[in-house]
C-alpha cells in the first residue's frame, strides 16, 4: 500500500523526507506531492486556485489509484487531500482506503481570515504565528522573497476556498491529528465526522501548528502499523 502525502503551504516533496529516510520501504512506501511552484517543479507557474491545485493533483496520482493507498495532508494539504477525494468519488475514480489529516479544522469551518494580501512585513508576522519557521530563511532576504511568493499563493487558495455542503459524503475513515498549542480545538477536529460517513478518529498532540515534527517516532510507528494491518 501506498501513502500519498500532501504539504502544507509553502511545502514541498521535500518537506517529509524525515519520513522516508528513516522508515525502511519494504514496510511503507510513500509517495510526496509536488505542487507547481517550488521543489523539483520551480520553475512552473504557482496557482491560486485550489481547484486547479487538486486537478493537477489526480494528474500525477492517477497511476497509484489502480492499487491500495491512503491519503495523508497536512494543514493546507488536509483540505487538498479531502477536495481530492471528492473528486475521486465524483468522477468514478478509486477512492483511498483512509485519509489521514494534521493541523486543519473540519472544512466547513476553514478560516476566512485573509493574509496573502497583506504587505511583506506583516504577513510575516502572521507567519511566524504558526511557528516552525527556521531562523535562516528569515535572514535570506533572496530565499524569503522566493517564499513569501509561494506562501502567498497557497494562502490565497485557502483564503479563497468555498465550502459547499451539498456535496455526498466520503464513506472512508479519516483518522485527525491537532496541536495541542494551534488554533484548532477538540470540536473543530470533530467537525470531520460531517464530512464522512466513515469513522473519524481524534487525536490531540503536544505542539503548534507543526507539532508533525515534533512527534517523528510517534508518526513513523502510526504509518508503519497502517501498513502492518494492512498486509495482516
Amino acid at each position: 500500500m501506498k501513502i500519498i502525502i500532501f504539504p502544507f503551504a509553502g511545502g514541498s516533496s521535500y518537506s517529509f523526507n524525515y519520513l522516508k529516510n528513516i522508515i525502511d520501504s519494504k514496510d511503507v512506501s510513500f509517495e510526496t506531492i509536488e505542487y507547481s511552484g517550488r521543489g523539483a517543479r520551480i520553475i512552473e507557474p504557482l496557482k491560486y486556485d485550489i481547484n486547479e491545485i487538486v486537478d493537477d493533483v489526480i494528474r500525477q496520482i492517477l497511476p497509484f489509484t489502480k492499487q491500495e493507498y491512503i491519503i495523508y495532508g497536512h494543514s493546507m494539504g488536509a483540505l487538498i487531500g479531502f477536495l481530492f477525494c471528492k473528486k475521486c468519488k465524483n468522477i468514478n475514480i478509486n477512492l483511498p482506503e483512509m485519509l489521514i489529516v494534521s493541523g486543519s479544522k473540519g472544512p466547513s469551518l476553514i478560516d476566512k481570515r485573509r493574509i496573502s494580501n497583506l504587505e511583506s512585513s506583516l504577513f510575516w508576522n502572521e507567519v511566524k504565528k504558526f511557528g516552525g519557521l527556521p531562523d535562516s530563511l528569515l535572514l535570506d532576504d533572496e530565499v524569503k522573497n522566493l517564499f513569501e511568493s509561494i506562501l502567498k499563493a497557497d494562502f490565497k487558495c485557502i483564503e479563497d476556498y468555498q465550502y459547499d455542503e451539498n456535496l455526498s459524503k466520503l464513506t472512508i475513515p479519516i483518522d485527525v491529528f491537532y496541536g495541542s498549542e494551534e488554533d484548532i480545538t477538540q470540536e473543530d477536529s470533530e467537525a470531520w465526522q460531517e464530512e464522512t460517513s466513515g469513522n473519524v478518529s481524534v487525536t490531540q498532540l503536544k505542539g503548534n501548528h507543526f507539532f508533525i515534527f515534533d512527534h517523528k517516532l510517534f508518526f513513523i510507528n502510526y504509518f508503519k502499523n497502517l501498513q502492518r494491518n494492512a498486509t495482516i
